[in-house]
């Protein structure tokens, strides 16, 4: 986590600025430069200097914001976190930090958000895909896809219809945990299933789930009550962290499918692996509470998970679209103009 000090709020914010008195940085590895940035995005943007990030230590990262002043950062995975010293209202030269991704835990605070730093990130830009890698993994599970090679390559007299026992999604009950823009994009690609949904998600009003064409519950225990399927895609906070745990994951009938799209660190990962081998739960997963899940993983050995390695979004073609967001996001920012995914407190608190 970056450096946290007292701060002061800004006083005088930015109007518009000139590409002459704007200095933008990308600060991205090569291999994030070339996933997000094609050269052709670039040529329109010239005077933007480029440093790679890869393996850049603290004190290379301090000399290089020091000679190169950048008043705009274009930042990814691999940027260092910045000191309060370097933003604009701490007498710094920072005034907009632009990422590419998702979270910008690793690179700035809620207090630097709160004394007016700007921090756009991904936004919206990838909650379809997210919903689309759920509905994914959710389907793999109903119909258990896991196991499939292993029917296929058992003797024929097998009883492969028991043993695989496929269902359907149609007319089932969902349950979402989380209410975010992923949430609400996985119930529109549920419409056709015709199924029944529920959500809960602490904070939210009972009026904005129905909005949405959910029912709203009361608490997570309620949540997975009666649910064939239960999804998670609530954001990581201190309240919400191993929140799904054994009592919850009791609650769910005998053979649920359970699929975690938000952040690994919710779940309680050894509750989860009990709750799969004593009550057949299907597990699928696309985040863990450690990253890169250890090869030696009890996860690894559920018959029939479905793990993926946190790519649910973006999707590997869309990488340039949250590339040209940021592009477009700079050139609004030299405008005065809105900016796209902009971070606010509230949005930081609850980010994943």
């Amino acid at each position: 986590m970056p450096q946290s000090a007292a701060i002061a709020p800004i006083k005088t914010p930015r109007s518009s600025r000139s590409r002459e008195d704007t200095r933008v940085l990308i600060a991205l590895s090569e291999q994030e430069r070339r996933l997000f940035f094609s050269e052709k995005s670039l040529q329109g943007h010239p005077g933007i200097e480029h440093a790679d990030m890869r393996g850049a230590g603290r004190e290379t990262w301090n000399r290089l914001l020091k000679k190169v002043q950048p008043t705009v950062l274009i930042t990814g995975w691999s940027t260092p976190a910045l000191d309060t010293a370097q933003l604009l209202y701490a007498g710094g030269s920072i005034d907009y930090v632009c990422h590419v991704a998702g979270s910008v835990r690793h690179i700035i605070s809620l207090e630097h958000i709160e004394a007016g730093l700007k921090v756009t990130n991904w936004g919206m830009l990838i909650a379809p895909q997210v919903a689309e890698h759920a509905l994914l993994t959710l389907l793999a599970l109903m119909r258990n896809l896991g196991l499939w090679r292993d029917a296929m390559m058992a003797p024929p007299e097998s009883l492969h219809r028991e043993r695989l026992a496929t269902r359907t999604l149609h007319g089932k009950t969902v349950a979402i945990h989380g209410f975010g823009m992923i949430a609400r994009e996985l119930i529109r690609l549920l419409r056709p299933f015709n199924v029944r949904v529920r959500a809960f998600s602490a904070g939210v009003p009972d009026s904005f789930i129905r909005q949405h064409q959910a029912t709203p519950v009361s608490s997570l225990a309620q949540l997975a009550e009666h649910a064939d399927v239960f999804v998670t895609c609530e954001a990581l906070t201190p309240a919400t962290t191993k929140s799904i745990n054994a009592e919850v994951l009791s609650k769910l009938p005998e053979g649920a499918v359970f699929v975690n799209v938000g952040r690994g660190a919710v779940v309680d990962e050894a509750a989860l692996i009990d709750a799969a081998k004593t009550r057949s739960l299907r597990v699928g997963s696309d985040v863990f509470t450690h990253e890169p899940l250890a090869h030696d993983s009890a996860l690894f050995q559920l018959p029939g998970a479905i793990l993926s390695p946190h790519i649910a979004g973006p999707a590997f073609d869309t990488f340039g679209d949250c590339g040209r967001q940021a592009l477009a996001n700079v050139d609004n920012y030299l405008a005065g103009k809105p900016l796209t995914g902009l971070i606010t407190p509230e949005i930081f608190a609850r980010s994943t």
